[in-house]
């Protein structure tokens, strides 16, 4: 309760500031002050629960709706390094720092061009336009075409480790920034619902291209990313495989979750709240956005599925934010029968992080997958 408590206290001494500069023209000026302040003080006494349950959430909402975007540092991604022999150079936040404080690239010149060439700018709903980086195949003919979404505060980077292992595959891979995120363009932040329109536009712009209309397409998720994955399927025809690492199984649940992190040592902690104030921020963001949290339930869609479509879901056992019993349960409501569906559980892991800490592992559950593919 300290977050919104502190944040009511703020608003109020803005106000109280205020006031104090009136008082002292008026001392100056040998006006009298005792109604004056009296007026002050039952004012701000009002003010003070009105900043606390009204202010304060819609505040929040309002920094949430328009202030989400990619962390600072993986702003300065400019799109996957392909080495001349066909490797992908990866980048991460400290190759991203160590080149911004070197003030050049670590690589040639011809490979930040060719990088920055991968970029498709793909039209997409509310005026939005998506940033989606073309990674080819290590093959003349891809298997498959993988459409890669990344989570919240992130950018396509995130993207880069998995597909690494998806084009050693054979996969063609196309590495998407969500809208207020990375080189696509800004709009009012949806958690998902929205965004997921973008996925449906990548898929339609990425059938386009020459000789990939009737290729097979898996979609990719992590994090937040699930969300607008999970909604785009019903909208996509003829999909082929789907990841989903880290799942939200409901935004209201995950956005309830986020708000009571607490990690000890971690401070991020801070902001910890209790209700009603999870919810009037929720309901605060809904108003600012246009849009309601509950609308966003990936678990109801993912349950109708087709059920010969091929789902790999992956859990890791330290996470707060899709915490594996949550995982589970998702797993449990997919339509698809075991032979279909496989549920990886990646113990000691945090979330979103498997692909990173057990990369391996992750290579061959990918390979699982594609293994399933439908023909």
């Amino acid at each position: 309760m300290i977050f919104p408590l502190l944040a009511a206290l703020i608003f109020t001494a803005v106000t109280a500031a205020l006031a104090l500069v009136v008082g002292l023209v008026l001392w100056l000026l040998r006006k009298p002050q005792r109604r004056y302040w009296r007026a002050v003080g039952w004012l701000h006494l009002g003010l003070f629960p009105l900043h606390l349950f009204v202010t304060f959430p819609a505040a929040l909402g309002l920094l949430v709706s328009r202030g989400v975007g990619s962390r600072a540092v993986e702003r300065l991604y400019e799109g996957p390094r392909i080495a001349a022999d066909g490797r992908m150079l990866m980048q991460s936040w400290s190759t991203l720092r160590e080149e911004r404080d070197a003030g050049k690239p670590a690589v040639a010149e011809d490979l930040v061009v060719a990088a920055k060439a991968r970029a498709h700018r793909i039209p997409s709903s509310d005026g939005v336009t998506i940033c989606a980086y073309r990674v080819e195949a290590k093959v003349e003919e891809p298997i498959a075409v993988a459409v890669l979404v990344h989570g919240l505060f992130r950018s396509s980077m995130e993207l880069e480790p998995v597909a690494n292992m998806l084009r050693n595959r054979g996969c063609e891979c196309w590495l998407v920034d969500q809208r207020n995120h990375g080189g696509s363009t800004r709009a009012p932040f949806t958690g998902g619902l929205r965004e997921s329109d973008d996925i449906v536009a990548v898929v339609e712009y990425v059938r386009t291209q020459p000789g990939r209309q009737k290729t097979p397409v898996v979609l990719f998720g992590v994090s937040l990313g699930t969300i607008a994955v999970s909604l785009a399927l019903p909208r996509i025809d003829d999909v082929a495989g789907v990841v989903l690492d880290a799942p939200i199984d409901d935004l209201t649940a995950a956005a309830h979750r986020m708000m009571t992190f607490n990690r000890p040592g971690d401070r991020r902690s801070f902001t910890y709240m209790y209700e009603p104030w999870r919810s009037l921020v929720l309901t605060a963001l809904g108003a600012w956005s246009g849009f309601s949290t509950t609308d966003a339930s990936p678990i109801e869609v993912l349950a109708t599925l087709p059920h010969d479509l091929p789902v790999l879901v992956v859990g890791e056992g330290l996470d707060d934010r899709a915490p594996p019993e949550t995982v589970a349960n998702l797993y449990r409501r997919l339509p698809q029968h075991g032979g279909t569906k496989e549920l990886w559980h990646v113990p000691n892991v945090g979330h979103g992080k498997a692909f990173l800490e057990q990369p391996a592992a992750y290579d061959a559950a990918l390979g699982r997958l594609l293994d399933r593919l439908r023909n």
